[in-house]
């Protein structure tokens, strides 16, 4: 009888161990380890200090990704190709929500698992992207199969990191990119540098302003760069700016007043509880908005979303600027090296930028302050500049004539050393060559994506006044160049809305087509004078130092929101043919045929024959294909599809039907064992099911008594429990069952000697 209370023993510690280990009473196969969760570059110069005790709390966010991307890519294609029908046609977020965002279903699905390892939900996000959870370490390291510990990094930093990758079940490993805040090893960075007025001088060209201590003013910057005639302000325009930390109001109204500049309204849009007091990056925040405001004075108001400096807060916020869409203009002055930041924030980050995109958002993002070494050492580029949907701003050095008109520029070097700060660019070492970079004569790669795109002044030396901390100080970094292309924006799209236009959105293929033309040289500064960013050279046209330069700010309006014409339109196409409909289960997916000339479809339903109506359900499809999946099991939908061009819409298809449906389960069963394989002390008993179930196994020394259980609670169709303790030549009776879907099965009783 000793057997028993052994057995309940060492299985108990058996159960413990697959908490914070390899999981043992489930399948091996029924869970899947998530990659590139462990901060490992971080963790090789780090001092371990202690285990996370069991109560504190952990806060993170599950990364879904997007759904249907290749219709996006096309829509995305169509949005931004000025001979498309389908140009400036942005989406709404909900429109966006419907066709790509992850399922309600799987939104759900992903929300149950995480309550059923004990977290709870605190946030949910309108596009589905992003699910916010919470719960002590104990729960998140039982729920992921991992342990999570604290470390003191080579500067002194403190940080926590797990000790490997999250394991989660296969089904939820499908509908996740990640699980974003199981360490917190990188802190963002702020690209900028200030000294305080008048402490430092310096010789000609630096202290080429007239603010104190020498730095440019709002019309220094007007003057500069060909904007001082200009009447557009950015009226009507809203402004929005990412930040990582508060800022103290009274700085920027005293920088407007000191400046004559209007009382632009300042809303801060305060995000995963983050308290708006200014920290150690308020000099960031402060930078941003005063420039946004030196040159876009006439903009309605000025958003500021501040965040938690975290991964997970990085994303919760850039999420919140894209489901409000309020902004058209956006600024982001924080970042990291490519190399620092996971898979999972990355994608979710790219993910959250195509929305931006589809709904007609331009997204800033300076490309770092380290050269061409954003890491420190090698050549490396900083995220987010580097990503496909976003503007990437570098660094000049300006140098201006009299009255403060422009001269010329170089590329931003200090004094040829990282520390001393120059501007970003180089090669991604993750995205391929966008289409607007491909056959862009010298870039440094025609395979991976250049940054930067444009430039503008960003050198300390020949830096801004910044009121900050109820002083004057100078201020550069590539932190500068990015709010102003921002707040240049928002002068344009007051000119495009004025025309009629709609905004320009994700700014990168209008302005390489335009800078590959004849209006290159009027609208741009082309920075060639070799100077380097400590790699690459300054040279004519594009390069990776500089971009396209920095803009010349009435030709470039001029450009980006020029007076319409109206070409003559084709004949509108022929309606689509050969339309089917397959049902599924909460889904009917349609295909046809396509059609001559025409640019896009789009698909009408009906609860009744010829009931489609004339508006449609999806439209701007660049493919001929869609998957329906707001219809609900066992009622008939009717279809029909139309096809556009430039001249405008076909007749609609002929009419199809289906009909969803619940698949029929197979009643649940044991289609194998179970079987009981000893060994000395041990025995691994195993069986398997057709439908995934879960795992009950109750065994004892009497065929009538079978009084010690185990379980397994994980979905699986293979089982398997291993037990130690096993007395020899004893004689052990065993009885497994599982249950899915308020199904069980039970085996008969069974028996084995022990060895």
């Amino acid at each position: 009888m000793k057997f028993i209370p052994h057995l309940r023993r060492l299985a108990g510690a058996l159960l413990v161990a697959t908490l914070a280990a390899t999981p043992v009473l489930a399948s091996q196969g029924s869970m899947h380890r998530l990659h590139d969760h462990v901060p490992s570059n971080a963790l090789a110069k780090a001092r371990w200090l202690s285990r996370m005790p069991a109560a504190s709390e952990v806060s993170l966010v599950f990364s879904l990704p997007l759904r249907n991307q290749q219709e996006l890519d096309q829509l995305l294609k169509h949005l931004y190709d000025p001979n498309d029908p389908q140009h400036g046609k942005y989406l709404t977020p909900q429109e966006f929500t419907e066709r790509f965002a992850p399922t309600q279903a799987d939104y759900d699905a992903v929300a149950e698992y995480a309550r059923s390892i004990g977290l709870r939900v605190t946030a949910s996000h309108a596009n589905r992207l992003l699910l916010d959870v919470a719960g002590p370490a104990e729960k998140v390291e039982g729920g992921f199969g991992l342990q999570l510990h604290h470390y003191q990094g080579a500067d002194g930093r403190k940080f926590y990191a797990p000790d490997q990758d999250p394991a989660v079940p296969e089904g939820i490993a499908a509908r996740v990119n990640g699980v974003v805040g199981l360490d917190s090893a990188t802190s963002w960075h702020a690209h900028s540098n200030y000294h305080a007025a008048g402490t430092t001088a310096m010789a000609t060209p630096y202290q080429i302003g007239s603010g104190p201590g020498g730095g440019l003013t709002p019309s220094n910057i007007r003057s500069a760069y060909n904007l001082a005639n200009v009447a557009a302000t950015g009226s009507g325009q809203v402004l929005a700016l990412f930040e990582l930390d508060g800022y103290n109001p009274s700085d920027v109204a005293y920088y407007a007043k000191y400046f004559g500049l209007p009382a632009v309204p300042l809303q801060n849009v305060l995000v995963d509880g983050f308290s708006g007091a200014p920290g150690t990056g308020a000099s960031e925040v402060t930078l941003d908005i005063e420039l946004q405001l030196a040159l876009a004075p006439g903009v309605s108001k000025i958003l500021v979303y501040e965040g938690p400096n975290s991964n997970k807060g990085v994303l919760d916020t850039y999420n919140r600027i894209a489901t409000d869409n309020l902004a058209k203009q956006i600024s982001t002055s924080w970042g990291l090296s490519e190399g620092q930041s996971s898979q999972s924030v990355i994608a979710s980050e790219n993910a959250i930028f195509q929305q931006m995109a589809a709904q007609g958002q331009t997204l800033y993002a300076a490309a770092g302050d380290s050269g061409a070494y954003d890491n420190g050492s090698t050549l490396s580029v900083d995220d987010p500049a580097s990503q496909p949907y976003v503007v990437g701003v570098g660094g000049t050095r300006l140098a201006v004539a009299s009255g403060q008109s422009y001269l010329r520029e170089s590329a931003w070097n200090t004094n040829n050393t990282v520390a001393g700060g120059a501007g970003g660019g180089g090669v991604s070492a993750l995205w391929s060559i966008p289409s607007w970079q491909q056959g862009v004569r010298n870039l440094a790669s025609s395979v991976m994506r250049n940054v930067p795109d444009v430039a503008l002044n960003a050198d300390q030396g020949t830096g801004y006044s910044i009121y900050f901390q109820g002083g004057w100080y100078i201020f550069g970094g590539t932190s500068c160049a990015s709010p102003l292309w921002a707040a240049f924006t928002a002068r344009v799209n007051q000119l495009r809305s004025a025309a009629g236009q709609g905004p320009l959105g994700f700014a990168n293929p209008v302005l390489y087509q335009l800078a590959a033309g004849s209006g290159y040289q009027g609208s741009f500064h082309d920075v060639a004078d070799s100077t380097t960013n400590l790699y690459y050279p300054a040279i004519t046209g594009y390069d990776n130092a500089t971009g396209w330069g920095s803009f010349n700010g009435a030709n470039l309006l001029a450009a980006l929101a020029p007076t319409t014409t109206v070409p003559s339109a084709p004949a509108p196409p022929a309606a689509p043919s050969g339309l089917s409909a397959v049902a599924g289960n909460a889904t009917v997916t349609l295909a046809w045929g396509a059609v001559s000339g025409a640019t896009s479809y789009s698909v009408y339903r009906g609860s009744a024959p010829g009931a489609e109506g004339t508006t449609p359900i999806a439209t701007g499809l660049g493919i001929t294909g869609y998957s329906d999946t707001r219809v609900s099991n066992g009622t008939r939908y009717y279809y029909k599809v139309s096809a556009t061009n430039g001249g405008g819409t076909s007749p609609l298809s002929s009419e199809v039907s289906a009909t969803p449906s619940t698949p029929v389960v197979p009643a649940l069963s044991i289609t194998s064992g179970p079987t009981a394989s000893t060994a000395p002390n041990t025995v691994l008993i195993q069986w398997s099911t057709n439908l995934a179930s879960n795992a009950v196994l109750r065994i004892g020394t009497s065929a009538t008594n079978l009084s010690n259980t185990f379980s397994a609670s994980t979905l699986s169709t293979t089982h398997a429990f291993k037990l130690s303790g096993v007395a020899r030549r004893t004689t052990y009776y065993y009885q497994v069952s599982s249950t899915a879907a308020g199904a069980t099965v039970s085996s008969q009783v069974k028996s084995f000697v022990g060895q």
